[in-house]
């Protein structure tokens, strides 16, 4: 499940949301429906109500969830449609790559199922924004369980105000660090047919293929409880069949774009994954000695200044963003899931002859194994 995902913040979002930024407006009313898509609305919300239940989650919340994800989907139109009665050239060239990408996802062994036919009406659809957490005096995310996907550092909202009442929470009872993100576009894993938000398709043709691809691999592989491999292997995945769809296309540029940015992702990838190991000592020798919280907090803001320095080095226009923003540890986490270890799992991908038969390894070898990214490196 993808969370924030294309260029407003870098911090909790995904490769292609870091490359663009839309505001996604808040209206109320839901949107009249055909018979079809009553029937699948009705069963979105039944599953939701089930899945959501399961976890333990208030009623109430369970029920805006449950309501929100059958207004987004009953607000979804068919790509061909919108394609037909579309007037600006650039608009219906950009959606028409929607179905594109999603034919190329298709051809290179990813599992499309029924998702991305449709694009979803982000004017009559609510916001989600996702609260992530993580401890302060450790690296590691305060996760919440859910049915299917395991342990997952997000809870959603439909209310930004209802966010930050749940973040502060966090903050003053456990003391935790908090961060709230928008997301831009996730996956449901092929329980229902994903359409895609109108706000990735205000982003340009970039941010469509990148997302469409992203997401479907999430939906053909998906290892429960394993957020950061899950969010890098689609990264990877994604940005290697990026760069050959344009290529595909005649598209030299924007394919050697993709293969830089790949390049650069792989960097940044070093440069955090470092940083973490490091960050990971320091927790130690801080509970080991005892330190003081304020102490601790005080040295490990020092230590995320020269985190920032030591991301020029791997990609300036990251790095530019990236000196603007607060760290801690759950603004950290939130960026190093999309590009822990990629070193690690392109190598693997680019190990095997083809997309599809790399994700075949991945799902053979994943399956029942501790750490995802220990089992890739025993079959590299």
């Amino acid at each position: 499940m993808r969370h924030g995902d294309s260029q407003r913040s870098w911090l909790g979002r995904s490769e292609t949301d870091r490359r663009a930024d839309a505001e996604t407006p808040l209206h109320r009313g839901i949107v009249a429906a055909s018979p079809r898509r009553a029937v699948r609305v009705a069963v979105a919300l039944a599953l939701s109500l089930f899945a959501f239940g399961c976890s333990g989650c208030r009623t109430a919340y369970v029920a805006r969830l449950a309501y929100e994800q059958a207004r987004y989907l009953a607000s979804a139109e068919p790509v061909e449609d919108l394609v037909e009665r579309e007037q600006d050239p650039a608009r219906r060239e950009t959606l028409a790559m929607v179905l594109a990408a999603r034919d190329f996802a298709r051809r290179s062994g990813l599992d499309v199922g029924d998702s991305y036919l449709e694009v979803a009406n982000m004017k009559s659809a609510a916001p989600f924004h996702v609260v992530t957490a993580a401890y302060a005096d450790r690296l590691e995310p305060y996760t919440w369980w859910y049915p299917v996907v395991g342990a997952i550092p997000y809870r959603g909202y439909f209310e930004r105000e209802a966010a930050e009442e749940f973040a502060r929470g966090l903050e003053k009872e456990e003391g935790l660090d908090t961060i709230i993100v928008e997301a831009s576009a996730y996956s449901t894993l092929g329980w229902f047919a994903d359409p895609l938000p109108s706000t990735v398709v205000d982003r340009g043709t970039m941010a469509v293929v990148n997302t469409v691809l992203h997401e479907l691999v999430h939906q053909t592989v998906f290892v429960p409880g394993q957020i950061a491999f899950n969010e890098t292997l689609a990264t990877a995945v994604a940005y290697r069949l990026s760069a050959d769809f344009f290529a595909e296309r005649g598209d030299a540029e924007l394919a050697e774009r993709w293969r830089r940015g790949r390049v650069a992702w792989i960097e940044r990838s070093r440069i955090l994954d470092q940083a973490a190991a490091t960050l990971k000592s320091f927790f130690e020798r801080a509970r080991d000695e005892k330190w003081p919280r304020e102490r601790m907090l005080a040295e490990r803001a020092t230590m995320y200044e020269q985190v920032k320095r030591d991301a020029v080095a791997a990609d300036k226009i990251f790095a530019a963003d990236f000196a603007t923003r607060t760290l801690h540890n759950a603004s950290f986490l939130s960026i190093h899931r999309y590009a822990t270890r990629a070193a690690e799992i392109d190598e693997f991908l680019g190990a095997h002859a083809t997309i599809k038969d790399a994700l075949d390894a991945v799902r053979t070898v994943t399956e029942d194994a501790g750490d995802p990214y220990d089992a890739l490196a025993a079959k590299t």
